[in-house]
């Protein structure tokens, strides 16, 4: 059975004279994903192109059918027609960028197991005993990493590899790579890195390709603050609670280190993570000789989970830490895509 199976391909845009609210919010999104991508390379003039595209969609959205200002959306709405048609379609007929639900959720839901097992691999072996999974839990799946779905799925990425650069560089071969762009959105929009997802994926499909070197005690030995704190801002923003355990372990447990990290060890106020400043727990760690680190990263997780026990119930410390979670409306409003998922 084809595991790629719930992911469609990609149709063309609605007219965006008939295009709902959420279905233009989809045309941003996808000028978002492309224009944050690491490896975007097109000329100024593409580029500023690109987002007056993307400024005529807000416009549409925001003057709605406001009766005094219809000419001022008129003109927006034949600027979007004109650039879909000659720029993004090259003259060539329609581009392939609106995909369903399913293939949104679907990945979505590959990309949220793919980071809990990254994450859940480099912090196990500090975890406290007490919450340790028993080896048949940890072990219980033949693949973890599912594999099974990512090894076709890196397939389509190298097949479409020179078509998204020409994307990214402003040309329009955007139907040669509906893998690529899907990609993109949902890293865009689980807010994670590109070349660590990549990176990611690619070992996963290759049996001769390793997991990227992200280990604590390898940032420590090194005294790589930078390094360490960009780490913990990733972990922290690429854990997801959509399941409730990892291999065993409880995912608000993951959740609960990936967001205590870096603020016990940083100063966070600083943008982006990598000038966040290490506070005197990270300085004792860097003065540590080699071979000291990981039993002193195992007690600092111990005293930690100490210090939730100590401060209530285990539910009631959920409530408390995780709290916002559940009042992420009206930010995901500012994320939707075109379909009726208050996710995508």
């Amino acid at each position: 059975m084809n595991p790629l199976r719930y992911l469609g391909a990609p149709t063309p845009f609605k007219a965006i004279s008939q295009s709902t609210k959420k279905e233009i919010k989809e045309r941003i999104n996808f000028v978002t994903a492309i224009t944050i991508h690491p490896h975007l390379d097109m000329s100024e003039p593409d580029r500023d192109a690109l987002f007056a595209y993307r400024d005529d969609c807000q416009t549409v959205i925001d003057l709605g059918e406001d009766p005094d200002h219809k000419e001022t959306r008129a003109s927006a709405t034949a600027r979007i027609q004109q650039y879909e048609q000659t720029t993004l379609g090259n003259g060539g007929g329609p581009i392939n960028l609106s995909y369903d639900l399913t293939t949104k959720t679907k990945l979505g839901e590959e990309l949220d197991n793919l980071n809990n097992v990254w994450v859940f691999t480099r912090y196990e072996k500090y975890l406290p005993e007490e919450v340790k999974p028993e080896p048949s839990t940890s072990s219980s799946s033949s693949d973890p990493w599912h594999k099974d779905f990512w090894a076709p799925f890196h397939g389509r990425l190298e097949a479409e590899t020179d078509a998204f650069a020409k994307v990214l560089s402003g040309q329009s071969h955007h139907n040669e790579c509906p893998t690529s762009i899907l990609l993109a959105l949902l890293v865009e929009r689980h807010t994670l890195d590109w070349d660590e997802t990549v990176a990611l994926i690619r070992a996963c499909a290759r049996d001769d390709v390793d997991l990227p070197a992200a280990d604590f005690e390898r940032f420590l030995t090194t005294r790589d603050a930078a390094g360490l704190a960009t780490r913990l801002d990733r972990d922290e923003a690429s854990i997801s609670l959509s399941t409730e355990y990892v291999m065993g372990v409880g995912t608000m447990l993951l959740a609960f280190y990936s967001t205590t990290l870096p603020e016990t060890l940083f100063d966070t106020d600083e943008f982006p993570a990598a000038k966040w400043t290490p506070k005197k727990p990270l300085e004792e760690l860097f003065g540590l000789e080699e071979g000291q680190h990981e039993e002193a990263i195992r007690g600092l997780f111990s005293r930690l989970f100490a210090e939730m026990a100590d401060g209530g119930s285990e539910d009631e410390i959920d409530d408390a830490e995780f709290e916002d979670y559940d009042d992420d409306d009206d930010d995901l409003e500012e994320g939707l895509l075109s379909d009726d998922s208050d996710d995508y």
